[in-house]
């Protein structure tokens, strides 16, 4: 399974493609996550990027596509791989061309101010990045592993709707064009975890007992 899920900020992205990973024994990938990573471990390509990174500048597309492409050849004791939010432009989806993908899953979210009000109430766990809600959370506690929840500092209104605007602007087109392969699972994200969990791995299964068949 080769697997990248897209998504509008708040659609669930990092929840779910935690528990597809789990599910289907793929490898977790999330481009930043694997930045980072590389910088820590200082390995030449960690190097590069941490020049970059240090001096505030973005590090170019075809470095971080570089990285990508060595994550996804390395699945020893996996089924293959699940790429969380990537490619999120059209830059990117022309530099991931050497990056074969079976399907791409869109969670799609019409009703922008859910997006909204989601973000608004997120919590994250600094310690193991579970992903929950004031709502689910009241006491501001992991249920995971006990540790105190934080909000995310640029998880406010002004910033919110520019990382809607560009998934709109940027985002779009990359489905359409996966679409337009016939590759693209779509999921209506407006529901809770848990259908939105049932609808993916239906249409998972669906798409790959089809896959197999032709």
């Amino acid at each position: 399974m080769k697997i990248a899920i897209l998504g509008p900020p708040g659609s669930g992205k990092g929840t779910h493609t935690f528990r597809i990973a789990e599910k289907y024994d793929l490898k977790h990938i999330v481009v930043g996550d694997a930045v980072k990573q590389e910088i820590r471990k200082g390995t030449e390509l960690g190097k590069i990027m941490f020049e970059y990174t240090n001096q505030g500048k973005f590090v170019p597309v075809e470095i971080v596509m570089q990285l990508l492409k060595e994550q996804v050849e390395d699945l020893r004791g996996y089924n293959g791989f699940i790429i969380d939010t990537a490619p999120i432009n059209m830059e990117q989806y022309y530099a991931m061309k050497n990056i074969t993908l079976d399907v791409v899953i869109s969670l799609n979210i019409n009703n922008f101010d859910v997006v909204r009000e989601r973000i608004l109430k997120r919590l994250i766990c600094p310690n193991c990045k579970h992903v929950t809600s004031i709502d689910e959370a009241p006491d501001r506690i992991c249920g995971n592993c006990g540790s105190q929840l934080e909000k995310r500092y640029d998880d406010n209104i002004e910033t919110i709707n520019i990382r809607i605007n560009r998934y709109k602007n940027e985002t779009v087109p990359v489905l359409e064009n996966y679409r337009n392969q016939g590759i693209l699972i779509d999921i209506n994200a407006e529901n809770s975890k848990e259908v939105v969990f049932e609808e993916i791995c239906t249409k998972l299964d669906d798409f790959f007992q089809k896959k197999s068949l032709n």
